[in-house]
């Protein structure tokens, strides 16, 4: 069973009920599609379901959760993916080549543990989460330090100075940041341009040149991964995959990017702030 389906909301469960069962017994629907995940999954797979989720004139997320939405989106991005045979890569802030690499990227997302990392992934990054952190100057003397978990250049310096637990926290976020960036805003990442999650400081990475950062995100996913906090978690297996799938794990993203999300992906993920 996918784990995301344990966050979905009774609203979703609702919404779906409306759209699929509108002249027959909702209630019988409901507890079907919530007690029998396979049922559910049939569901989901509809991309008439996608259409309907889209077309709401109220904002998305009034009537759904933000994971039923992701979970969706996922699912047509795959759709495309299959259809199109190839997948388009970013050389440049307005220029895409294709890539014939569709039958390894479905590969990976056959996967549920890979399905259910990205849209948890998505998730987490419709809202900016702040945390202080307080480092000893000498004896008696602490300051402290304000952090963004959108800050990736910050998140990495952090993963070098912090301990255990706290370290495998930071390796984690900046490389699900780097995946973020490299699926949802790919276009930011060339020809100097600054991409910032925050207001009043800029938040583009070091390497930001997407190759640069693909690799950078598979070698935090992968230090993360052998964390003994990641082995406790049991999140070693997922973050391997993730490091070593990067490249793949993206192009999902890329396509809800640039198909689906190209006008919305301000109003959904609200934090972010262009800057020149």
């Amino acid at each position: 069973m996918r784990k995301v389906f344990d966050k979905f909301s009774p609203g979703d469960f609702q919404f779906l009920a409306d759209l699929v069962e509108r002249d027959k017994d909702r209630t019988y629907f409901i507890d079907l599609i919530t007690q029998d995940p396979d049922s559910l999954d049939l569901i989901l797979e509809e991309e008439e379901i996608f259409k309907k989720a889209s077309q709401q004139k109220e904002s998305i997320f009034v009537r759904i959760s933000p994971y039923l939405y992701f979970e969706l989106l996922l699912r047509q991005a795959i759709r495309d993916i299959k259809r199109d045979a190839y997948t388009l890569e970013q050389v440049g802030y307005k220029t895409r080549v294709p890539v014939f690499d569709s039958k390894k990227v479905l590969e990976i997302l056959s996967r549920d543990e890979i399905r259910d990392y990205l849209v948890e992934l998505l998730v987490s990054f419709i809202r900016l989460n702040q945390f202080t952190i307080y480092f000893k100057r000498g004896k008696g003397i602490y300051y402290k330090k304000v952090l963004s978990d959108m800050d990736f250049d910050l998140l990495v310096e952090m993963s070098e100075l912090v301990d255990e637990p706290y370290r495998f926290v930071f390796l984690k976020r900046a490389g699900d940041l780097a995946l973020f960036l490299s699926g949802i805003f790919p276009e930011q990442l060339f020809e100097g341009r600054s991409y910032s999650l925050a207001k009043h400081r800029r938040l583009t990475p070091r390497v930001n040149q997407e190759e640069d950062l693909e690799k950078k995100g598979s070698e935090l996913y992968r230090k993360a991964s052998e964390s003994e906090v990641a082995k406790e978690k049991e999140l070693s297996p997922i973050l391997t995959m993730m490091a070593d799938n990067f490249t793949f794990t993206k192009k999902p993203l890329n396509v809800m990017a640039d198909r689906y999300l190209y006008f919305r992906k301000h109003d959904i993920f609200p934090l972010a702030d262009n800057q020149n």
